[in-house]
């Protein structure tokens, strides 16, 4: 197992006892720290008495009086800075305690490994963030690392825990998702591979608006260790940061990934656009890559992920027509452009993860003939800017708390409202012909009606095979 450097003797405040701050506990404590555990939910609580987790009420000020704590380290949902710091975190604050994350500490035990042992032993750190595609991203990389032998690992905001990684010493690879949320809190990123896919609106409240939020994600490549930095320039942000990139002049190198057909790529990079990767050298097409049919890479925007992926997997010494072939052999996410069931013509999508307009919009654009379910807890702006996606609707099927607001502002939609999933679902399979596609891309949160979006997906496949 694991054992953090350079905390032995030490005291950690650890908020939040969910996935992250569970393992960030477990870990402190084989390194010899003290730890300080609390969550406010009594069902987390009890979870981490079950694991032999012995808390202590932080929230009262004599603790923070009578111990010497020097960090708190916070889980990823609760707020540090907007739209108001908690008040756990304001205590720390006000004492002059730094407030961390378990990302943070990962990349400050990542430097201690390189000072004690040598280069090669040390794995190399790949961070993927982005509003969308993240996830598909980071398991891609993995999954060409390993095909191709290496010893690599999911983590972050994906997979497990980076700190609950129990084989870190045997690893080459470490492949971190990381959400906005971590990368504002963690108080070191330094990755050696850094992929930024993407920015839209989300989780705005936590950032102060759009500003906040790039802020928040562009912190993966402030970095001095950053080999290769990869930008999606589909959006004026990664625009911004290319070029920020190639200001610095530090021997970062950068590639520059687009869906855009008509982009111009002046020095290297590449384009994924109909089921194609156009690698780009100095404005010249030097290579093309076909993608097939693959149905874990349906659509452009995992042909944006599959040009992020290819450029992370090249620099780490995978040849290029392996990433290729082991790009042909991944199956995909579920919850993600996942294909559930064909019947009758009729083919089932579930997209549950597409829970804001930029996602569903890419979910939309990639079908034709589309009998579209939508709904839930609706996000800031609704969907009123779905666009030309919403020509390939033939009919939406909108349920939950925001179906109502969907239907009026998406009226010009042959559109129908239903209080839940399962109702939206048999209408759908009703009206849906041979040649057409019933897809769940919500294009809003889940918490309406269920715990997540992976619930919500599951309840989608339940329904389909019911019917099928």
């Amino acid at each position: 197992m694991f054992k953090p450097p350079g905390v032995k003797d030490k005291q950690f405040a650890v908020l939040g006892l969910g996935r992250t701050g569970l393992a960030t506990c477990h870990a402190l404590k084989r390194g010899g720290a003290t730890v300080l555990p609390w969550d406010e939910a009594e069902h987390s609580r009890e979870s981490a008495r079950r694991q032999n987790i012995e808390l202590v009420d932080i929230t009262r000020e004599r603790i923070w009086e009578e111990n010497r704590i020097s960090r708190l380290i916070v889980s990823p949902g609760i707020p540090h800075l907007y739209p108001e710091p908690h008040p756990i975190i304001r205590m720390a604050l006000n004492r002059g305690i730094p407030v961390d994350n378990d990302i943070g500490l990962f990349f400050h035990f990542h430097e201690h490994f390189k000072q004690s042992k040598p280069e090669g032993e040390i794995p190399k750190i790949v961070a993927v963030t982005g509003t969308n595609g993240k996830s598909t991203t980071a398991a891609l990389i993995n999954h060409v690392l390993q095909s191709h032998g290496y010893k690599s690992a999911l983590a972050g905001n994906i997979g497990i825990a980076v700190l609950g990684l129990e084989n870190l010493e045997e690893l080459t690879h470490i492949i971190l998702e990381v959400s906005s949320y971590q990368s504002e809190a963690a108080s070191r990123l330094n990755p050696d591979v850094a992929i930024f896919l993407n920015l839209d609106e989300d989780h705005l409240d936590r950032h102060e608006g759009m500003g906040g939020y790039f802020a928040a994600k562009r912190r993966l490549f402030d970095g001095d260790n950053l080999e290769l930095a990869i930008i999606g320039v589909d959006e004026p942000e990664g625009e911004f940061l290319g070029n920020n990139i190639v200001s610095r002049g530090q021997g970062t190198r950068l590639a520059i990934i687009s869906n855009d057909k008509s982009k111009k790529i002046p020095h290297y990079g590449m384009i994924g656009s109909n089921k194609t990767l156009t690698e780009f050298a100095d404005g010249k097409v030097i290579g093309t890559y076909s993608m097939g049919n693959n149905p874990g890479l349906l659509g452009n925007h995992n042909l944006q992920n599959a040009a992020a992926a290819y450029f992370a997997c090249c620099h780490l010494n995978v040849p290029v027509e392996k990433v290729i072939d082991y790009f042909n052999r991944f199956d995909g996410l579920p919850h993600r452009s996942q294909v559930v069931a064909k019947k009758n013509g009729v083919i089932y999508i579930n997209d549950s993860k597409a829970t804001n307009v930029k996602s569903t919009t890419r979910a939309l654009e990639s079908h034709q003939r589309i009998h579209w379910i939508a709904g839930g807890l609706a996000k800031e702006g609704g969907i009123k800017t779905l666009g030309k996606s919403l020509n390939n609707v033939k009919h939406a099927y909108f349920f939950g708390h925001s179906a109502k607001n969907f239907a009026l502002e998406l009226g010009q939609v042959p559109h129908s409202v239903f209080l839940n999933l399962p109702e939206a679902i048999g209408a759908a399979s009703t009206n849906a012909r041979a040649g057409d596609t019933v897809l769940l891309a919500p294009a809003a949160a889940s918490f309406d009606q269920y715990r997540d979006f992976e619930e919500r997906g599951f309840h989608f496949i339940s329904e389909v095979n019911k019917i099928t």
